[in-house]
């Protein structure tokens, strides 16, 4: 499902709400993951994702670089460095999914 607002707590508040609800209606071992794009983040212009597992209540940056299925892992470390006082982020880096061709 994609849900769109153009203020990011009302869209985090939105994807929270429908969790809720496919939980409530014995969906909820079936979500895996909510991601948030944000656009022109990363220097280089490729938008960043910030990935929500919902079965750790973790976070994880996802930078695709555009070119096949490849990763910028570089800015993606850089990026838990500069949030993980912030966010509670994934410490297994085998657990950061990719998204690609994600339709957000």
């Amino acid at each position: 499902m994609i849900v769109h607002d153009p203020q990011l707590e009302d869209q985090v508040a939105g994807v929270h709400t429908l969790a809720s609800e496919l939980e409530d209606h014995g969906f909820g071992g079936q979500l895996l993951a909510a991601a948030f794009r944000f656009e022109g983040s990363a220097s280089d212009g490729h938008p960043v994702y910030w990935i929500y597992g919902f079965k750790t209540g973790t976070w994880w940056p996802f930078v695709p670089t555009g070119t096949k299925q490849e990763r910028d892992n570089a800015r993606e470390l850089e990026l838990k460095a500069k949030l993980e006082k912030e966010l509670p982020i994934e410490p297994d880096l085998s657990k950061w999914l990719a998204l690609f061709d994600a339709p957000i």
